[in-house]
């Protein structure tokens, strides 16, 4: 499964070195954040025009998604980020689209 993650374009040499060569504890971590609210609830705060809560949603979930090396999903999130950080929805609606369609496809690929 991690192949396939590399095919995907996901930095997965790097994210092990930070999980110390632990495979089971790297799949622990990738569970948890795809079965998580995290995506649903800066969804609702975008929906609500609620940046700052947007902000901080979005910005702990670039956080993880680079830790875990998952590139792809890291390149939508972050410009979504400094939009937020700015104070301003600009352009994030159709980001957050990309996202949430991806999201799901990496969210069953390793299943």
């Amino acid at each position: 499964m991690l192949d396939t993650l590399r095919q995907w374009g996901c930095d997965i040499d790097a994210a092990l070195e930070r999980f110390v060569e632990d495979e089971d504890f790297y799949w622990e971590c990738y569970n948890i954040l795809f079965q998580g609210q995290e995506l649903g609830e800066l969804e609702e705060h975008l929906n609500k025009g609620e940046v700052e809560d947007a902000f901080i949603c979005a910005h702990g979930m670039k956080g993880t998604i680079g830790n875990l090396g998952l590139t792809p999903l890291f390149e939508l999130l972050s410009p979504m980020v400094e939009i937020l950080r700015a104070g301003k929805l600009d352009g994030v609606q159709e980001q957050f689209e990309l996202l949430k369609q991806s999201w799901e496809e990496y969210k069953t690929l390793c299943k």
